[in-house]
């Protein structure tokens, strides 16, 4: 997603109008990501500056974040440094992904003294660092030294130094240079404004280039270069005059991309036009932000559960091997008949011996392995035991190896309820769950847990539909909330929820129920694919075994759906409780 130089310009715009708003508060809700509350005329805002490897930015924001109870020391700097400071300005450094904040706080003695707050937005090199007015640095998010950066170290102390850039601002160059760069230069012509200019992705580059972007400059005509230099300019005036549009591309359901202009390559995708880049942000970074979150709050919860699914896998192979170990466990009991059979012609010190096959119909030859220095009625017994031996290992490991695979089912449940989990609540119920099972040393807790609720839904005509955010609640549907006649749906064979609709009068509605297979579908991990299967029954035909792991249940007399998760028609659905 093109969150460049052109796009920071547009998101400065609009922070420039918090020159002379004072930073009343000031949270760390993650390891890297500051919240600034600042505030004017009794009118509060929150700046949000995430140096978040995955989706770095800045830009203002309505989401509610929760920060944990001790705050981090970076964070205790800042508010050391700059609670009470004042906005001076907001600039863009260079028409760069980097963005300054000049903030003037107090001295001990009461004087003015001004601070240097720095986001800089450049994928897994993003930092957020505080600089002293002779522009040293007071600290930063993330920490920098000389065997991870020999250009510049990013340490408390030193001298900040901007990172290295030798492209050209596009907003000053001259129709006569950018004229000069392109006739000097070879290949693509697209590869001109994205080598050259400070902050034009590849993305921009293109739609400046038009249908010329992937052809060589030498097979461009004069025509051609005056059509795209002319282009270049067109948005360079918008640029300065801030002539933007929010845009959010969509792929069906999926937000794909944004940027402040149209865009050629998503001409086929829907939009929605939003009316700030922060409102435009928090949308496109919602639910991504919100699910890194979750995970940064519950790493060693993530890396538990992956752990123990690798250990299944591992399991798994060997039982899987040990099955074709033994699997020929008939052959043993063959070879000990025979010897049996024959053992007046067998001699001890033989090492194998060639005998007819009373077990095959056309009395066929077979050797017969024998060890020497043993009697026939010895070799028999070895062949005897081992036969048990491996009868017994064979159906003891295909036991362990479908608990093991139920076991995977579980633990993959389990994953996709983490990795879509929306709430805290949720996932404490989650670690609560594997707690109980034994996957997690119980602790003593003397706070009571707060409970999630299911989704509730409301179908377009009117019937309730109920969908469960992890296996407990799965449980909780199917086995209590549930009556006979309500419609129970699950993905087949897809780790996702269970979803019950009420019954009217023992009757589901035909709209109603492809409602349902829709949120079946959507909450499950096949949310990006089409086509998912869905089965759905009657909730009397769903059985839970006794002893069988939370959300595992058994269902027959099904029938099968085959729906496209789509998010639009998702948010149309009345949501009543989530």
């Amino acid at each position: 997603m093109p969150f460049d130089g052109i796009f920071t310009n547009s998101v400065v715009n609009e922070l420039s109008c918090f020159a002379d708003y004072k930073i009343e508060k000031i949270h760390q809700p993650s390891n890297d990501e500051i919240i600034l509350l600042v505030r004017k005329d009794k009118q509060s805002k929150k700046i949000l500056l995430s140096a978040n490897t995955a989706f770095p930015r800045v830009h203002v924001t309505e989401e509610a974040k929760e920060n944990p109870l001790t705050p981090p020391t970076f964070c205790m700097i800042l508010r050391k440094h700059i609670t009470n400071g004042k906005i001076v300005n907001v600039d863009q450094i260079n028409f760069d992904r980097i963005v300054e904040f000049k903030i003037e706080g107090k001295d001990e003695l009461g004087f003015s003294i001004f601070y240097f707050l720095i986001i800089e937005i450049m994928g897994k090199h993003s930092n957020i660092i505080l600089l002293n007015q002779d522009r040293n640095i007071i600290d930063s998010i993330k920490h920098i030294n000389f065997l991870i950066n020999r250009y510049r170290e990013i340490l408390p102390g030193k001298l900040y130094i901007l990172p290295p850039n030798n492209k050209l601002n596009p907003t000053t160059i001259s129709k006569e240079d950018l004229n000069k760069i392109i006739i000097t230069s070879t290949g693509k012509i697209s590869n001109v404004f994205s080598n050259n200019f400070t902050g034009i992705s590849k993305l921009m580059a293109e739609q400046i280039c038009m249908e010329f972007s992937d052809k060589n400059i030498a097979d461009l005509d004069n025509l051609h270069i005056e059509k795209i230099i002319s282009n270049f300019f067109y948005y360079m005036i918008k640029i300065k005059s801030g002539d933007y549009k929010y845009i959010l591309f969509y792929e069906g359901s999926i937000k794909k991309d944004f940027y402040i202009f149209p865009l050629n390559i998503y001409n086929n995708f829907s939009t929605k036009t939003f009316q700030s880049s922060g409102n435009l942000l928090d949308t496109f970074y919602h639910e991504k932000n919100l699910k890194d979150t979750l995970k940064q709050k519950y790493t060693d919860l993530f890396k538990l559960v992956t752990n123990l699914i690798e250990r299944n896998s591992k399991k798994t192979q060997i039982y899987i091997s040990k099955i074709n170990e033994c699997k020929n466990f008939e052959q043993w009991k063959i070879y000990g008949d025979l010897i049996m059979a024959n053992q007046y012609i067998i001699k001890d010190d033989m090492e194998c011996i060639d005998l007819d096959n009373f077990y095959d119909e056309n009395y066929s030859k077979i050797t017969v392995p024998l060890e020497k220095g043993l009697t026939p009625l010895q070799n028999a017994q070895k062949y005897y035991k081992k036969y048990t031996k491996d009868k017994t290992a064979i159906n003891v490991v295909k036991e362990q190896l479908e608990g093991a695979r139920e076991e995977k089912e579980y633990l993959d449940s389990i994953l996709y309820n983490l990795e879509n989990a929306s709430d805290i609540d949720t996932i404490e119920e989650i670690k609560s769950e594997l707690s109980e099972l034994g996957y997690i040393k119980r602790k003593k807790n003397t706070t009571k847990a707060k409970k999630s609720s299911p989704y509730h839904y409301l179908s377009s005509d009117g019937y309730d539909i109920f969908v469960g955010k992890n296996n407990n609640q799965n449980d909780y549907l199917t086995t209590k909330l549930a009556n006979n006649n309500d419609i129970w749906l699950h993905t087949k064979n897809i780790p996702g929820s269970h979803v019950i609709i009420k019954s009217k009068n023992n009757n589901v509605s035909d709209n109603a129920l492809l409602e349902g297979a829709l949120l079946a579908a959507y909450y499950s991990k096949g949310r990006d694919s089409s086509n998912v299967p869905v089965d759905y029954t009657e909730k009397k035909n769903v059985k839970k075994p006794s002893g069988s792991k939370p959300g595992m249940v058994i269902y027959y007399t099904n029938k099968t759906i085959y729906i496209t998760p789509n998010e639009e028609k998702i948010k149309k659905l009345t949501l009543i409780s989530k």
